[in-house]
């Protein structure tokens, strides 16, 4: 029986993650950067990541003192995690969403909680315009026609190829394919 103590022992102490503290920049909403923070960085998965940070923001100074941020004080924010950049930005004073893609449009994901977790993939338009919140279903996070037919009304090249299925959405990657096609077809 000692055995068997000892060998979830380990297995449990080998499970145990080492935190790491990484700088971050913050960006407020008056366009200041304030680089004095670390963060946490022990996130093994992205979407873990996205679920923990997405709410508020917790950091900690150089005498270890904790502050938190929500997303109404915040612009963006960003930090290095595997050697590279990621980075979080404020969605209509609400979620820090975790920035996927970034030229003319922005696509970035956020997770509703709950029973079940659904992924939102969100698309903002230049100049204040219609920001664009698609649910993401299933495994695989498939954008179904119908949601891209109700959020992308303005562009209709891009509803004919998801129609044609010359364009389809598996996935992440899928959804980034997209989002670069209606931005190269209609902005």
């Amino acid at each position: 029986m000692n055995k068997l103590y000892f060998k979830i022992f380990i297995f449990l102490l080998s499970m145990q993650s080492i935190a790491q503290k990484v700088k971050i920049e913050l960006i407020t909403k008056n366009n200041d950067t304030i680089r004095e923070y670390q963060i946490y960085s022990d996130y093994t998965f992205e979407n873990s990541m996205v679920i923990d940070l997405q709410n508020k923001l917790v950091v900690y100074d150089a005498k270890d003192k904790k502050k938190e941020f929500l997303p109404s004080e915040l612009k963006s924010f960003n930090f290095i995690r595997d050697n590279k950049r990621v980075e979080f930005i404020n969605v209509e004073d609400k979620v820090f969403g975790f920035l996927m893609y970034s030229n003319k449009l922005k696509l970035v994901k956020a997770v509703s909680s709950g029973y079940t977790k659904v992924y939102f993939f969100i698309v903002i338009r230049p100049n204040n315009g219609k920001t664009s919140y698609m649910e993401a279903k299933g495994l695989s996070r498939l954008i179904s026609k119908k949601v891209i037919t109700r959020e992308i009304t303005d562009c209709p090249q891009i509803l004919e190829k998801v129609e044609n299925k010359t364009l389809k959405i598996n996935g992440e990657e899928g959804v980034i394919e997209l989002i670069k096609e209606y931005e190269s077809d209609c902005f």
